[in-house]
């Protein structure tokens, strides 16, 4: 795990000669400044500025560094030779004749050096040595508890002119930048010029930046730590001086190290290194990179290989949207089928539908993880009621008509009911009646004690005529049905045994229908019919639960399938109401004759049927609101 490097901001907490004076450097290696007498010469530079000089000597030492200063680096701006003194002159303790002198530049004094200021008019040699002995002195005696970026990024604030700070307090280091336009009015200039000084600056502040030793290592401590991420609140606990507001701008001092530096960035409490998306990636490659074959990954795995604390790791993946489940991170969780898988591969053993469908977050409905289940070939059934990962090997569970279907492709003769009974109840958790029903319908039959698949083709249970809501209209197949939450959450649902004959499903027979939403599948399950989804027909209709609907199949027409809310006729009549119960449309030119025969041929019935026919028809199918509405 990484952590901040070794040097932090309060590192410089006692600063050496050669921290606040950075131009020793270059006398490092002697002739000794100080004396012929000192022992190892220039030694003294390492130590902390002015703490081993008695007061008595401390102006006679600046004044001899001085000395040196005016003889060597005279040409150097006061900025970057004194980075911890004051530019101001009221604050060096200067006299009334230099203080009067320096009101005649036009410039910050940081901006000078000694040569620029010996050229103005006023100011002599000894004024030059008076300012920079001073300057010497308050960089010797300066509180040591000011942050050296601090110090740092007031020196460089200094050197600006006003038009120059005033961009850099609201634009480049702003929490919420003004615009060009607010910011070119406030200083009666185009928003063009605005521009240009921008720019200008912002690569006056990078070059700054690069050129800071202390500036740079303070933003190297961020972008170590963030490999690719790291919580703000870690290394601002690790290093309070990252926390410090910049007098100039009233940021913090990690914001501006953020804004100067290209190779991090801070969103939302998060160091993140270059940008936000960058880290998600790399979060997202390791992620892959440590997946199991369920797409789990140990939070703790992730944390060592993001270099942050666990607690850290877990914030993280939720930031960035992953879910987690029993301290494991889903790199893949895009479906109902990825958590399901997820779920089982952390248990490591069997799961009951409901067990798995509980443990899925966000919840989903237990028809929907059904579906996924039964969808996708990672998953087998293990008995009858729990569901593994096919990955796990082991006997598979299968329905129980395809376990007859393959006894009998072992004895195509047929097998005894009681054979059978026995074998599927003794291998399986599955109940005799269930054998013994799926043992008699559908493809098979059990005749004089006998199992086998029936000579004939299935034929439905019951005909359209008796079955209740199904309707016709020429090629037209409806069947009226109410809306449940199961629909509107998505689920499958089952069609009538007439119907499914209607339309050709049937055992081993699967349909998939063509619809202005796009295909629609029709599948038998064990022993009947089941229509896949129609959510997306009823979120098209804006419909709800409790609101009815014909399910509509045209198998000779180019949309085979379709759903349309059933609404209330604007007829009174009672013929017409019952026709358009049946989904038929309500032709005004029609007499009662040719209402009374469309009705019966939406029943299946002949044509020339009575209306008692009809009536009888009706109740026989328990749709007694219609029967009493025609009876009347």
């Amino acid at each position: 795990m990484s952590a901040l490097p070794r040097f932090t901001i309060g590192d410089l907490a006692r600063r050496s000669w050669l921290d606040v004076l950075p131009w020793l450097a270059d006398h490092r290696a002697g002739p000794p400044l100080l004396g012929e007498g000192e022992l190892m010469p220039n030694a003294w530079m390492s130590t902390a500025a002015g703490a081993a000089v008695p007061d008595e000597h401390l102006d006679e030492v600046c004044r001899r560094l001085a000395t040196v200063f005016l003889d060597n680096h005279q040409d150097i701006a006061f900025a970057a030779a004194f980075p911890y003194a004051s530019t101001d002159p009221g604050e060096l303790g200067l006299s009334a004749r230099a203080r009067t002198a320096l009101d005649s530049a036009a410039d910050s004094l940081g901006q000078h050096s000694a040569t620029s200021l010996a050229a103005l008019r006023g100011v002599g040699p000894s004024i030059v040595a008076e300012i920079v002995a001073a300057l010497v002195r308050h960089s010797a005696t300066v509180d040591a508890s000011t942050p050296a970026t601090v110090a740092e990024l007031d020196r460089i604030t200094a050197t600006l002119n006003d038009r120059d700070r005033y961009l850099l307090t609201t634009r480049l280091l702003a929490e919420h930048p003004s615009t060009l336009a607010e910011c070119g009015a406030a200083l009666g200039v185009s928003r063009e010029r605005v521009n240009q000084l921008d720019n200008r600056l912002r690569d006056r502040m990078h070059t700054a930046f690069q050129s800071s030793l202390f500036l740079r290592r303070a933003a190297d401590g961020l972008t170590d730590a963030a490999q690719p991420v790291a919580a703000l609140a870690r290394l601002v606990a690790a290093d309070p001086d990252l926390d410090v507001l910049l007098p100039a701008t009233g940021t913090p001092v990690w914001f501006a190290l953020a804004r100067l530096d290209t190779r991090v960035d801070i969103v939302d409490g998060w160091v993140v290194a270059q940008t936000m998306e960058a880290a998600r990636g790399r979060t997202r490659e390791l992620l892959a990179r440590h997946a199991t074959d369920e797409g789990l990954v140990h939070v703790g795995t992730l944390a060592e290989a993001l270099g942050v604390p666990v607690p850290e790791a877990t914030e993280w993946v939720a930031y960035c949207g992953y879910r987690m489940l029993d301290e494991h991170v889903l790199a893949r969780v895009s479906s109902v089928t990825d958590s399901a898988a997820a779920v089982l591969a952390l248990a490591g053993t069997p799961l009951k539908l409901e067990e798995i469908q509980a443990a899925i977050v966000p919840p989903r409905s237990v028809s929907s993880v059904r579906n996924a289940l039964v969808s996708d070939e990672r998953f087998v059934k293990a008995d009858r009621f729990r569901w593994a990962l096919a990955r796990w090997g082991g006997a598979r569970y299968i329905p129980i008509h395809r376990q007859i279907g393959e006894l009998l492709d072992e004895h195509p003769e047929g097998i005894a009911i009681e054979d059978l009974v026995h074998r599927l109840t003794g291998t399986f958790d599955v109940k005799e009646h269930s054998v013994r029903t799926y043992a008699a319908s559908g493809e098979f039959a059990t005749v004089n004690g006998i199992v086998a698949r029936r000579e004939k083709s299935y034929r439905q249970r019951k005909s359209p005529t008796k079955t209740r809501h199904l309707y016709r209209e020429g090629a037209v197949l409806r069947w009226r049905t109410t809306l449940a939450a199961p629909h509107v959450k998505g689920s499958a649902f089952n069609l009538p045994s007439a119907l499914a004959g209607l339309i050709g499903a049937g055992p081993g027979r699967s349909l998939e229908l063509t619809s202005r939403l796009g295909p629609q599948s029709i599948i038998w399950v064990g022993v009947q019919a089941r229509s896949g989804t129609i959510k997306r027909f009823i979120d098209d209709l804006g419909l709800r639960p409790g609101d009815e609907v014909f399910v509509e199949f045209a198998l000779d027409a180019d949309a085979q399938f379709d759903v349309r809310a059933a609404t209330p006729p604007a007829d009174t009549d009672p013929l017409r109401v019952a026709l358009a119960a049946t989904g038929h449309g309500t032709d005004p030119t029609l007499d009662d004759a040719a209402v009374t025969a469309a009705l019966a041929d939406a029943l299946w019935l002949p044509g020339t049927a009575s209306t008692a026919e009809i009536v009888e028809t009706l109740r026989a199918r328990k749709e007694d609101d219609l029967a009493d509405l025609i009876a009347r």
